[in-house]
């Protein structure tokens, strides 16, 4: 039973816009890291955020949180 906690998936953030949710897991993608986007349809509908409409959602493992952060905050180029 305890690998289930090794299974549980987790929102890790919401996004705008589909554009940045798609960059974002392109970036986790190349990484090898599992993760998927929902409400992306909500979001064309509803261009904006709130307690009803989130957002497009990055789901990912929460094992692999601390990996994430790292990745999807490190800066390009330098």
């Amino acid at each position: 039973m305890e690998s289930m906690n090794d299974d549980k998936i987790i929102i890790y953030q919401s996004y705008d816009t589909v554009i940045q949710a798609n960059l974002a897991k392109t970036k986790l993608d190349a990484y090898g890291i599992p993760c998927f986007l929902t409400e992306e349809n909500f979001t064309n509908l509803y261009p904006f955020r709130n307690d009803i409409f989130p957002g497009v959602r990055l789901h990912i493992f929460e094992k692999d949180e601390p990996r994430v952060k790292e990745i999807l905050t490190e800066e390009v180029g330098g």
